[in-house]
């Protein structure tokens, strides 16, 4: 499944490698255009990543407070700035999101994200992206 997301960002392109023994995959960004008005996970800084993070961990559990994911959200966002970094797998959440904004605007009512199905379908998570136009750093 996550390699399915990943084909969904990334062109793929294959090197022999020097030795012989196989290919390398790289994986390239550079062919991705993005017409909306949201940055993609890939053109965010750390910062906002960071901050992306932290929201939303606070706003999933004000949507979903019952739910043991909270728990495993916290602890992945608990030591960004003590590590300097900022979990990848957020990417996912976020990218799941900036698709369901921008599939319901293309929408035509036969996608289920325009139905309102997706876990990230309520308006608070729309919220969380970060504008392209942004300048934290």
């Amino acid at each position: 499944m996550l390699r399915n997301k990943l084909l969904d960002y990334t062109n793929i392109v294959r090197i022999p490698l020097t030795t012989g023994k196989g290919f390398c995959r790289y994986y390239s960004k550079t062919n991705i255009n993005n017409t909306s008005k949201y940055k993609r996970w890939f053109e965010l800084t750390k910062t906002e990543k960071q901050s992306f993070i932290r929201a939303f961990v606070d706003n999933y559990k004000k949507q979903y407070p019952k739910s043991r994911t909270n728990l495993s959200l916290r602890e992945l966002s608990n030591d960004m700035t003590k590590f300097d970094d900022s979990p990848s797998v957020f990417g996912i959440f976020y990218n799941d999101i900036w698709k369901e904004v921008t599939n319901t605007s293309k929408s035509d009512g036969s996608n289920k994200h325009a139905q309102g199905d997706s876990r990230f379908a309520h308006p608070t998570f729309k919220t969380l992206l970060i504008d392209v136009e942004s300048k934290q750093h």
